[in-house]
């Protein structure tokens, strides 16, 4: 006799949270989840614990109770970001999964909105979000394409992915950004880890990538579901220059692995990551690297701003001067300036939102 549970039909989503340490944030973002989860048929919720040291494990416990369709599962050992999100759509069981983090806040109507993006049957679906500080106060929408439109490509077909990639804004069209990611279960499945990028935490991006030798379809939805909490990023332990060379190292890496050396798709990639490190960025770098030269390496800042501004073109040129020769007081002053306009940019939403404008 088949119980219930072998009968029902198999979840629809399932929205993944690899989580390591996030204790302190994690209740609300799965406060912002398990509401629009209980609503909708076929949504489980699984928080795949990668051993933490902290109360996430209490932090979970503490809405079991209340929310059934909430999964816990701790692992025995801390595997990494890119081992616990493979992990994580394992153990799922939607046909589609919703990568997300530990620390963001899901919108409402985001599930249902998800849910409807997914009948069209991608491979992958792509959001946007919104940048917050670590309170959460609203910063800006981030981009991911020039033109915020709905757009679907074959990335499989060279010139669908040409296009594509000439169209983005920002890393996030290659899938950098975990919880903009909404994946075909066993589309993911029917591939393997590309174990030399795992450990780089562009596991999953190398592993997507790997599908262009075959199919996929990929959906930017130009929608902004949820809203990504910044200040908390725990690859800065090591520093602000490391940080950079995990993004800026890692997506030469994945372009050259899987376009080519010196294609026409790799100095998109190129293009895209120079747009996300842009001199203001570099020069903020440098102040860092004068403030704590044990701890940051200015050889290693050179290296990437040589790869990313170097080359023909006299903006190019202008920008690596600017990086060289702009004096430290002056960069200082510039990004006194920058701060202050995003924190004026923070208070100024947050008093919208307080009068519900």
């Amino acid at each position: 006799m088949q119980t219930s549970s072998e009968t029902s039909a198999p979840p629809r989503l399932s929205v993944c949270l690899p989580v390591y340490n996030f204790g302190a944030f994690l209740g609300q973002t799965l406060d912002s989840i398990l509401p629009q989860a209980e609503t909708h048929e076929g949504v489980e919720v699984i928080v795949v614990d990668g051993a933490s040291t902290d109360d996430t494990q209490a932090v979970v416990a503490a809405r079991q109770a209340r929310h059934p369709r909430l999964r816990y599962v701790r692992l025995d050992r801390k595997g990494g970001i890119d081992a616990d999100m493979a992990r994580s759509v394992e153990l799922a069981t939607g046909r589609y999964c919703w990568l997300f983090s530990g620390d963001d806040i899901m919108r409402p109507g985001a599930i249902e909105s998800v849910l409807r993006w997914t009948e069209s049957d991608c491979d992958l679906y792509i959001c946007r979000h919104a940048n917050c500080d670590l309170h959460m106060r609203h910063l800006g929408d981030h981009p991911v394409f020039r033109d915020d439109v709905v757009r679907t490509a074959d990335l499989a077909d060279a010139g669908q992915r040409l296009a594509y990639l000439q169209a983005a804004a920002t890393t996030e069209a290659l899938f950098s950004f975990m919880s903009g990611l909404i994946l075909r279960r066993d589309t993911w499945l029917s591939v393997s880890a590309v174990e030399e990028f795992m450990g780089s935490c562009w596991g999953h991006v190398a592993r997507l990538l790997s599908l262009c030798e075959r199919r996929l379809t990929v959906c930017y939805t130009a929608e902004i579901l949820l809203d990504k909490r910044g200040d908390n990023d725990s690859f800065m332990q090591r520093g602000l220059v490391h940080r950079l060379g995990i993004g800026v190292w890692g997506f030469a890496r994945l372009a050259e692995r899987f376009f080519g050396a010196g294609t026409t798709e790799t100095l998109e990639v190129i293009r895209l990551l120079r747009t996300e490190v842009g001199i203001g960025y570099l020069l903020y770098a440098r102040i860092k690297v004068a403030e704590a030269p044990e701890r940051e390496s200015m050889a290693e800042l050179d290296r990437i701003a040589v790869l990313l501004h170097g080359g023909a073109g006299w903006r190019r040129r202008l920008s690596l001067y600017a990086y060289r020769h702009t004096p430290l007081p002056v960069a200082r002053l510039l990004g006194a300036v920058h701060f202050a306009l995003l924190d004026w940019r923070a208070r100024a939403s947050g008093r919208r939102g307080a009068d519900g404008r």
